[in-house]
């Protein structure tokens, strides 16, 4: 068996987090391609509404659950720095792991957007590549969820994946299903992005292509929200669990710790 080497779960992140970027916000990006298309030639052409929010929401679930299984044995699948944070912050991953982690994960998110762009040209740049923003003036309901779509995000991961008391083998389907829930319920308001590599990989694409109108000033809300509901997450099921705050005494390793 090959040895699981820093470098190896470094690459697997990279991998792993463009993988989530390519499926989920390219999704969302040829979405709004393709209804753009029908309206220009089309004056009657329908807007987006929930079967397409249900696509999206469902291509977030596949390209989850086929990462975690793909790369969950190697790395531990978190393709989320809220969920390498949290687990660092509750003692079930070293502390010197984190950085590198999060690096191969901010890149591996932009490497994707830059990927949407290869498959989708310039109509994909105008789709916006998967980028989100919440509406001026809603900024509380926007924190709000970020921070509850996060916190379920991570709550399923600790009782699925993290707690070596568990069902065996069911985290692969239980994670990806707490997303596509939570994708339904918030991209109304924020666009759900649970995950802050998700979410400024494609604004830092998008930039480098000449789109116009991002909204920086957004960053900050969309990053403390997940971080924080990641936290409070991570920490409340340490306590409604009653697991061991100790990544020595606990049984999380690769294959066991997904996101």
């Amino acid at each position: 068996m090959a040895e699981v080497t820093t470098d190896r779960k470094l690459a697997a992140e990279f991998i792993g987090t463009a993988a989530l970027v390519i499926g989920g916000p390219g999704t969302a990006a040829a979405t709004f391609v393709l209804i753009g298309g029908q309206k220009a030639g089309d004056p009657t052409a329908y807007t987006f509404d929930m079967s397409h929010l249900g696509i999206i929401s469902f291509a977030f679930m596949m390209v989850i659950l086929a990462i975690i299984y793909a790369i969950g044995h190697i790395s531990g699948c978190h393709i989320n720095p809220a969920v390498t944070l949290t687990l660092a912050a509750t003692k079930n991953m070293d502390w010197k792991d984190v950085p590198g982690y999060m690096a191969a994960q901010f890149l591996g998110a932009i490497a994707g957007a830059f990927a949407i762009w290869g498959i989708l040209g310039p109509k994909g740049v105008d789709a916006g590549l998967g980028i989100l923003s919440y509406a001026s003036g809603n900024a509380s309901h926007a924190f709000f969820a970020e921070f509850i779509g996060t916190f379920l995000l991570v709550f399923v991961v600790y009782g699925t994946a993290v707690d070596s008391r568990a069902t065996p083998g069911w985290y692969g389907l239980a994670i990806p299903s707490i997303v596509f829930a939570v994708i339904t319920v918030a991209a109304p308001v924020t666009g759900a992005a649970l995950n802050p590599a998700r979410y400024i990989g494609p604004m830092i694409a998008a930039a480098a292509l000449g789109k116009d109108g991002i909204l920086w000033e957004q960053v900050p809300l969309y990053f403390v929200a997940t971080a924080v509901g990641a936290l409070v997450a991570g920490f409340t099921y340490k306590y409604v669990g009653g697991t061991k705050p100790s990544y020595e005494t606990t049984a999380v390793d690769a294959e066991r710790v997904s996101a």
